[in-house]
């Protein structure tokens, strides 16, 4: 009888992240949600324990190395394994060059790249032990375009790239495949901005996520550019 699938997601306390869960835990698997915000991510896991799969929430700072080992070692213990990672978690501090601090720059560096270098650490050996596993890094159209008042975010946005394509040449020899996505024009309340009736639905960016990584296990999406049809930007 096969396992029972497991997916870890950070930044899952809102928006796409906890959109993703949500499909995931449709779908019968476990997940393990991940956030900064205690109290958030709590309220999250009681909307989102309505579903079919089991979820574990695990408070995470994904800029410290050793709350990220927890919340690996975490869902090993809970669930026995991690078939798949999705980093999600970002922050930004948008302004212009002469606007945004050298401490706020380093703040976006440690949450949106090191995070993600973190997570994808922690995790890659136990996939490797089990010979398969899916690491999803969740960049932005941000990270294809550089905007103004925007050079923090799209600087690690960018970086996201090399690292997946790194990462997926180390990956293959272990049947560990890992893909970026670059998401625009998401109904969430990133920045506070207005929603827009095309826009889309964390669910539906998670509905895509399933998909890809449901699919032939020989495939993998290298990258993939996830918009509505109307024309959006930063952020």
């Amino acid at each position: 009888m096969e396992k029972t699938k497991v997916a870890v997601i950070t930044g899952a306390s809102a928006g796409l992240g906890k959109g993703t869960a949500k499909v995931f835990l449709e779908n019968g698997w476990n997940v393990v949600i991940a956030a900064r915000t205690e109290e958030k991510l709590l309220k999250a896991k009681g909307e989102l324990s309505k579903e079919k799969g089991r979820v574990l929430a695990v408070p995470t700072d994904v800029s410290d190395y050793g709350q990220v080992n927890h919340l690996i070692e975490s869902a090993i213990t809970e669930f026995g394994r991690v078939d798949v990672l999705v980093n999600n978690a970002a922050i930004d501090f948008p302004g212009s060059i002469e606007e945004v601090t050298a401490e706020q720059w380093t703040k976006v560096m440690d949450v949106n790249v090191n995070g993600v270098f973190y997570c994808s650490k922690a995790v890659f050996p136990y996939m490797k032990k089990q010979k398969s596993g899916y690491i999803i890094n969740i960049s932005s159209v941000a990270g294809k375009k550089g905007w103004p008042n925007a050079t923090a975010y799209c600087s690690s946005k960018f970086a996201l790239t090399g690292f997946t394509q790194a990462l997926n040449g180390e990956g293959k020899p272990h049947n560990i495949r890992c893909s970026v996505v670059y998401p625009g024009g998401m109904d969430t309340d990133w920045h506070g901005g207005d929603a827009h009736p095309e826009f889309l639905a964390p669910e539906d960016c998670g509905r895509f996520l399933f998909h890809m990584v449901t699919q032939n296990p020989g495939f993998v999406v290298n990258e993939a550019v996830i918009s509505p049809i109307v024309e959006v930007g930063y952020p």
